[in-house]
C-alpha cells in the first residue's frame, strides 16, 4: 500500500491511497483457503460419525449439532478469549451429551447410572474397539462432536491454525485408533490439516512459507502415524474364524471376525470335519449372536466378560442338556446348544462370555481339545409363546430393535402385508418365517446386492442362502417392533453313533432368535430345508470324486462322508426333541426351529474355502496382487518420500554427510592455488567438528591461533595444521603455490582426517 499527496487546481491538497492488489487479496485468499481446509478436516471425522449414526440413528441430530456448533464458534470467536473458548468447548460437549440423553429417553439419571460402563467402552476404543461395537454408539457419537468442532473452528477464525489443527486432528486420530476411519478418510483429513497449516503460514507471512520443509515433514509423520495406529492391538489375540474356513466360503463369511459376521455373494461348501458332539439329542450348535445390522454385515456389540462372572439362567421352564464337544481341527469358536449356562473342563479357564451370553474361546482351540457345556433347553408350546405378550425388558428393546436409519418405507410396507393377519409377536414370527420359506428359493450362487441386504432380499431377490433368509427375517421382525437377533453356528450334523454327531464345515448355518417375555430367546428357521438338502446333495455329488482323488476323505471307509445329509438325520428329530432343543413341543405344520423336518439334518449352508490356492505354493495371481499398487498406496508412498526428503533438508543430514565426506576426500586436483584453498577448507571443517566453527569476523590465522591456545596438544596445535594454513595464506594472499606444495597440503589434511574423524562428534576433554 502506498500514499501520494497532490494539490488540486483549487488549492485543496488531497491524499491518494493506492492498494497493492497482491497485499490486499493474497492474505485474504490464503485465509479463506486455510478455513476451508479446517472444514475439510472437520468433515473427515464427522463423516466417520455419520456412518455410525446411519446404522444406529441420529444423523439429522448429528448434522444439526455440527452446524449449531460452528455457528456458535463463529459468533464467539470475537467475544471470548482462547482459554474461555476451551472451557466452553468442554461445556458444549457435556451439554450436548446431556441433551441427547434426554432426547433419546435415557435421561441424565440413566447416564449417571451407566457412567462406568460408558467410560469403559470409551477407554477401550483407543485399543481398536470399533464404535459400532459400543452399546451406546449413537449417544457417544453425538457427545463426541461439539468439543473438537467448536474449538477447531474457533481457533481457525482467530488465526491459530496450528492449534486448530491440533484440536481437529486429535479427533481424527482418535477415530483412526478405533479402526473406524478408513484410509481415504484419513488421507483427506490429513491433507486438510496440512493445508490449513500451510495456507495459515502463507497468511501470516503474506505469501511466503519460510518453513515449507517442516510442514512436509509434519505431513508425512501424520500420514504414517494415522495409518499405522490401525494396527495397534486391541488386547490379547483372539480367534476370528472357525477352523480353516476362509472368506470365500459360507463358513468363513459367517465367522469373518470375532465381532462381525459378514454377508457375501457366491459361496461354496466344505466337507471338512470341524468338531464332534456327544449329546443325548440333536441341536443347532450356536457359535455367535449378533444384534447390530449395518446394512451389509452384522456386528456384535458390548464387551466380553470372564466365565467366572457366570451366565444367568434364562427365564421360563427349562431342561438341562450336557454336551461334550471335541475339536477335529483348529476352531476359533465354541459351539454349544442354546442357551449355554456353564462350561466344564480345562478350557473353562480360557472361556469368555459375550454380552449376549454366548461362550467364546480366548485362544484358538486345537485339534483334540474338548470341553463340556451345560445348556438350558426351553420348554414352551405355541400357546405359551402366543400368550407371552409384549412386555419386553428395557435392555432387550434397546438392543434388539435396531434397524439402519435409511430403512425404506417399501420394506416396512411389505413386512406389514406379510404380517397383516398376525395379532401377536409369535404369529408375526411364524408368518414371516412361512413367507420366506415359501416365496424364496435356496441357492449358494447369488450376487451380493448393494445397499441394505435385508431390503434387497425381500423386495428384489428371488433366491439366497441362510445368511439372507436370517437377515431378512430379523429385520422384518424388528420393523414390526418384535425383538430379534441374528445367530450363527452349525446344524446338528450327522449322527455316527448313539448320541454322537459329526459336524462339518458344510453344516455352517445362520438362523433367527426371537425374544418372548418370561420365556427368553426362541429359535426360528426361515431357510427352506428341502431346497437346502437338494443343493447340498448336488454339491456332494460334484465333489465326491475330487475328495477321493485328493486323499482328504474316503467315502467307502467312512460313511459320514457320503451321508451327511441323509434322511436318517431327519428321522432322529421329533416334536418332543424340538421342544427340548429350544422351541416348541407341538407338531404344527411350521413350528419354529422344526427339528422334525429336514432342517436340523440338512447341513447345506456351510462352505469351505474356495480360495483357488494349490499345494504348488504362491501362484501368479498372488504375485500380481503383491505387485499391484493402488492409488492410495502410491499417494502414501509419495507423501512419505516427500517427507523424508524434507526431513533430510530440515535436519541438514545431507549437507552434514557431504561435509563429512569432504573431510575424507579432496576430489579432483586442478589448479594448485585452488587445491591449497580446498585443503584448508577441509581442515577448517575438521577443526569445526573438533572445536567450533570459525566466526565471520575471524581470519584464518586468528582462528587457528585461538584454538591452539586453548588446546596445546590438539589438532589446532599440530605442525601439520600450521603448514596447511601457510599454504592457504600463500595461495590467497601471496604469490601462489606450486603443485608440489599443494599436494603436500592435501596429504597433510588426509592424515589429520584419518586420525580425527573416527572420533567426530566428541569434543576433547580439556582436562586431559
Amino acid at each position: 500500500m502506498s500514499t501520494r499527496s497532490s494539490d488540486s487546481s483549487d488549492g485543496v491538497r488531497t491524499r491518494t491511497v493506492s492498494v497493492d492488489t497482491d497485499d490486499a487479496i493474497g492474505p485474504d485468499l490464503f485465509r479463506l483457503l486455510a478455513l476451508g481446509c479446517v472444514l475439510v478436516l472437520t468433515a473427515s471425522y464427522v463423516s466417520v460419525l455419520r456412518e455410525v449414526t446411519r446404522v444406529v440413528g441420529g444423523t439429522r441430530s448429528l448434522f444439526v449439532l455440527v452446524g449449531a456448533t460452528i455457528l456458535a464458534a463463529t459468533i464467539l470467536s470475537r467475544l471470548i478469549r482462547p482459554r474461555t473458548a476451551t472451557v466452553t468447548a468442554l461445556a458444549a460437549g457435556g451439554v450436548s451429551f446431556g441433551y441427547y440423553l434426554e432426547a433419546s429417553g435415557v435421561g441424565i439419571g440413566g447416564a449417571l447410572d451407566g457412567f462406568e460402563e460408558i467410560l469403559t467402552d470409551t477407554v477401550t476404543l483407543v485399543t481398536g474397539l470399533p464404535l459400532l461395537r459400543m452399546i451406546e454408539a449413537g449417544i457417544w457419537s453425538l457427545a463426541f462432536v461439539p468439543a473438537p468442532v467448536f474449538l477447531s473452528w474457533y481457533l481457525a477464525l482467530r488465526g491459530r491454525y496450528g492449534l486448530s489443527v491440533l484440536a481437529g486432528g486429535t479427533a481424527l486420530v482418535f477415530l483412526v485408533l478405533t479402526g473406524d476411519a478408513e484410509t481415504t478418510t484419513t488421507l483427506v483429513g490429513t491433507l486438510g490439516a496440512m493445508g490449513a497449516i500451510g495456507f495459515g503460514e502463507l497468511t501470516r507471512r503474506e505469501g511466503s512459507i519460510a518453513q515449507a520443509d517442516l510442514l512436509a515433514v509434519l505431513f508425512a509423520v501424520v500420514i504414517v502415524l494415522s495409518l499405522s495406529v490401525t494396527f495397534v492391538p486391541s488386547g490379547p489375540a483372539s480367534p476370528t474364524t472357525a477352523g480353516g474356513a476362509t472368506g470365500g466360503t459360507l463358513e468363513g463369511t459367517i465367522d469373518s471376525a470375532s465381532e462381525q459376521s459378514g454377508i457375501a455373494g457366491d459361496v461354496d461348501l466344505s466337507p471338512e470335519k470341524r468338531f464332534t458332539v456327544e449329546a443325548d439329542r440333536p441341536s443347532y450348535w450356536r457359535t455367535g449372536v449378533y444384534d447390530r445390522f449395518t446394512g451389509d454385515a452384522w456386528v456384535r456389540t458390548g464387551q466380553d466378560r470372564s466365565l467366572e462372572e457366570g451366565i444367568a439362567t434364562p427365564p421360563g421352564r427349562h431342561d438341562r442338556m450336557r454336551q461334550t464337544v471335541t475339536a477335529e481341527t483348529e476352531l476359533g469358536v465354541m459351539p454349544a446348544a442354546a442357551q449355554p449356562i456353564d462350561v466344564d473342563g480345562d478350557l473353562a479357564q480360557r472361556t469368555e462370555v459375550s454380552t449376549h451370553d454366548q461362550i467364546r474361546p480366548t485362544s484358538t482351540l486345537l485339534e483334540g481339545d474338548s470341553y463340556v457345556v451345560e445348556s438350558a433347553i426351553l420348554h414352551a408350546t405355541p400357546d405359551d409363546l402366543a400368550a407371552a405378550g409384549e412386555d419386553y425388558p428395557d435392555d432387550v428393546s434397546e438392543s434388539y430393535l435396531q434397524t439402519p436409519e435409511g430403512t425404506s418405507s417399501e420394506f416396512e410396507q411389505r413386512t406389514a402385508e406379510v404380517t397383516a393377519d398376525a395379532e401377536t409377536p409369535y404369529e408375526k414370527a411364524t408368518a414371516i418365517e412361512r413367507y420366506l420359506r415359501s416365496s424364496k428359493e435356496y441357492s449358494l450362487d447369488v450376487d451380493q446386492p448393494e445397499g441394505d441386504v435385508a431390503e434387497e432380499f425381500l423386495l428384489e431377490m428371488d433366491e439366497g442362502y441362510c445368511v439372507y433368509f436370517a437377515t431378512a427375517m430379523t429385520q422384518m421382525l424388528r420393523a414390526e417392533d418384535v425383538p430379534a437377533r441374528y445367530v450363527t453356528g452349525y446344524t446338528a450334523g450327522e449322527p455316527v453313533d448313539d448320541g454322537e454327531y459329526v459336524v462339518r464345515g458344510l453344516d455352517a448355518h445362520a438362523w433367527v432368535e426371537v425374544y418372548f417375555p418370561e420365556k427368553g430367546w426362541v429359535a426360528f428357521e426361515p431357510t427352506p430345508g428341502d431346497e437346502r438338502d437338494e443343493v447340498h446333495s448336488e454339491f456332494l455329488e460334484d465333489e465326491s470324486d475330487d475328495v477321493e482323488d485328493n486323499g482328504e476323505a474316503d467315502g467307502t471307509d467312512d460313511p459320514a462322508d457320503e451321508n451327511v445329509p441323509s434322511d436318517q438325520n431327519a428321522d432322529d428329530g421329533s416334536a418332543d426333541d424340538t421342544a427340548e432343543n429350544g422351541s416348541v413341543d407341538d407338531g404344527e405344520d411350521n413350528p419354529p426351529f422344526d427339528d422334525s423336518s429336514d432342517d436340523v439334518a440338512s447341513p447345506v449352508d456351510s462352505l469351505d474355502g474356495n480360495v483357488q490356492q494349490t499345494d504348488d505354493g504362491i501362484g501368479m495371481d498372488d504375485v500380481v496382487s503383491l505387485l499391484t499398487v493402488t492409488r492410495e498406496t502410491a499417494a502414501i508412498a509419495a507423501v512419505v518420500l516427500i517427507g523424508l526428503v524434507a526431513f533430510v533438508h530440515r535436519t541438514g543430514a545431507f549437507a552434514g554427510a557431504r561435509r563429512t565426506v569432504g573431510i575424507y576426500r579432496h576430489g579432483r586436483r586442478a589448479d594448485p592455488d585452488e587445491d591449497a584453498r580446498r585443503a584448508f577448507y577441509r581442515l577448517e571443517r575438521l577443526l569445526a567438528r573438533e572445536y567450533r566453527p570459525r566466526r565471520r569476523d575471524e581470519s584464518a590465522r586468528e582462528y587457528v591461533r585461538t584454538l591452539a591456545a586453548a588446546d596445546e596438544d590438539g589438532v589446532a596445535s599440530d605442525r601439520r595444521t600450521e603448514a596447511v594454513l601457510a599454504s592457504y595464506e600463500r595461495a590467497v594472499y601471496g604469490g601462489g603455490v606450486g603443485r608440489e606444495q599443494a599436494d603436500d597440503a592435501i596429504e597433510l589434511v588426509d592424515g589429520l582426517s584419518r586420525e580425527r574423524v573416527p572420533v567426530v562428534g566428541r569434543r576433547r576433554d580439556r582436562s586431559e
